[in-house]
């Protein structure tokens, strides 16, 4: 467990270029478990951590268990994205039913619950309300490496010969090919351009354009984003001559003059403003989180958006939120 926490902590903090990333956590119960003891809480935090954060420094990651119930509920719903398989235990769909209540995912959830327990091994649903925006039964093909597994072959397992390798003459060959010329790797001097030195081996060159133009088009992403950033909240500033913030707005119901005093100025508060001074409108959550300042994916914006839901102030249908006109 140590050795996974210093590995964790120190790969969250040495991605300072967000070079997108993947973990793959196995057997996720041993790390994020229903209760954290001891010396398991620094295991814990951390991939706690990476699994909330992690998305901004572009790592992202998986988490394989036999068991949703037993994984840590605070961890399970921070994930954007359920791949279930076949599960009979009754904890365990119950489990499955807290993600898909707490992302509101919208979907035929009775068809399925009642097929958990009778899914085909290799069948699962994969149900991904907000990043992948599907909800769908697949089938999983058949492996096509060597695995043994018994229950398929029986007796007839037999393990691939493996030649015996000298590996100290391995060791001389290597050493010797990493201490020979680079012939083949770089095909010419390094030039220098801009007093930088120039690789022109046409794999370096062909690497170096693919990057720039990446980065051209990342430049472009983010141009298009602050662009709908700044008509966001120019629709903001400009009612704000007619409410300030700390106050109710002029046309809100003594009901939600009462929501506005207990949400006050928390996140939900500041989206339940915002609704409120756009009575006949509706935003995507992209478009709210930008407007109060927060990121989609986090854990506290949903939280908020689940707090109006339940207070039923908010309505969201289709992807579409709204103040509730019952209100």
């Amino acid at each position: 467990m140590p050795v996974l926490f210093s590995f964790l902590a120190r790969w969250y903090y040495i991605n300072t270029l967000y070079i997108p990333r993947h973990i793959f956590i196995e057997e996720a119960h041993e790390f994020v478990p229903q209760r954290v003891c001891g010396a398991m809480g620094k295991t814990f935090n951390a991939v706690s951590n990476l699994i909330v954060m992690g998305r901004n420094r572009g790592i992202g990651v998986t988490l394989i268990n036999q068991r949703a119930a037993t994984i840590n509920k605070d961890v399970l719903t921070q994930l954007d994205t359920l791949l279930a398989f076949r599960n009979v235990a009754p904890q365990d769909r119950k489990a499955l039913q807290e993600w898909v209540e707490s992302h509101a995912a919208e979907g035929d959830f009775e068809q399925f619950m009642q097929s958990l327990p009778s899914l085909p091994t290799g069948e699962g649903w994969i149900w991904s309300p907000e990043f992948l925006g599907i909800f769908e039964c697949i089938k999983i093909r058949a492996r096509e490496i060597f695995h043994p597994d018994r229950e398929k072959i029986g007796d007839a397992l037999v393990m691939p010969a493996l030649d015996q390798i000298d590996m100290q003459q391995f060791i001389e060959r290597f050493a010797k090919k990493a201490h020979a010329p680079a012939t083949g790797i770089v095909t010419s001097t390094p030039s220098t351009e801009d007093g930088r030195t120039v690789l022109s081996h046409p794999l370096v060159i062909e690497m170096r354009n693919d990057y720039e133009s990446t980065l051209m088009q990342k430049e472009m992403e983010i141009s298009a984003l602050q662009s709908k950033l700044s008509s966001i909240r120019a629709i903001v500033e400009g009612t704000a001559h007619t409410a300030a913030l700390s106050q109710t707005s002029p046309g809100a119901s003594r009901g939600a003059d009462l929501w506005l005093k207990k949400f006050g100025n928390s996140g939900a508060g500041k989206i339940l403003r915002l609704l409120l001074e756009h009575p006949g409108r509706t935003f995507t959550r992209q478009q709210l989180a930008l407007a109060v300042g927060y990121s989609v994916n986090a854990g506290y914006f949903r939280n908020c958006l689940s707090q109006l839901r339940t207070a039923r102030v908010m309505v969201e249908q289709g992807g579409q939120i709204t103040i509730n006109p019952d209100l």
